[in-house]
């Protein structure tokens, strides 16, 4: 996972070994079998992404006001003061859509990498123009508490709620999804898989 990207990785040790010896003591089969069942170690996970994004739509962001904030930074440098904007919700009016919570489902999903760089098992969110044509992938920005937009047709933007969506089910359902991991790898080299 690199920057801001969204995604989680299982760091298995040498998984292109890993790989390259289950090819060589069982055979393709074998291997692309267990391709296979790390790619659905993650489908937990997904899953319960996937629900949090069918749940009920967030508000419109109306500013309400603004307020004084004192900001430590992390680094040790001296404090300071910032203002921000307070917002309030008020209940969205929607009479279109474009479908951006399916399209953002759809993009998820779990890859294995066994590169000479880079090599382990990631849930991501796809990045590719998706089927509807749109040039602008917003999983990340669906991912964020509040975020600016155009409206339709028009100059002006707006501020929407968005719907964090990402880290509760990874946080949540990675230690299976470890562990599911490395049961397939110990069944693919033992012949079991």
């Amino acid at each position: 996972m690199s920057g801001n990207d969204p995604g989680i990785e299982f760091d298995m040790k040498n998984l292109r070994a890993t790989l390259d010896r289950v090819r060589a003591e069982q055979g393709p089969a074998m291997l692309r079998n267990l391709r296979r069942n790390l790619r659905s170690v993650g489908d937990g996970i997904i899953a319960d992404q996937r629900q949090a994004l069918s749940g009920p739509l967030p508000g419109v962001a109306k500013r309400a006001g603004k307020k004084i904030v004192r900001v430590k930074p992390r680094d040790g440098r001296k404090g300071y003061l910032r203002t921000v904007n307070v917002y309030e919700a008020q209940a969205a009016s929607r009479q279109r859509s474009t479908q951006l919570r399916d399209r953002v489902k759809a993009q998820l999903k779990t890859r294995v990498v066994a590169g000479k760089k880079r090599s382990g098992i990631r849930i991501v969110a796809d990045k590719t123009m998706d089927k509807s044509g749109s040039k602008y992938n917003m999983s990340k920005v669906w991912n964020k508490k509040l975020f600016r937009h155009p409206t339709f047709g028009e100059g002006q933007y707006v501020t929407q709620y968005g719907m964090p969506y990402w880290w509760k089910p990874i946080e949540k359902g990675a230690k299976l999804a470890h562990e599911q991991a490395a049961k397939a790898i110990n069944d693919a080299l033992n012949g079991k898989g």
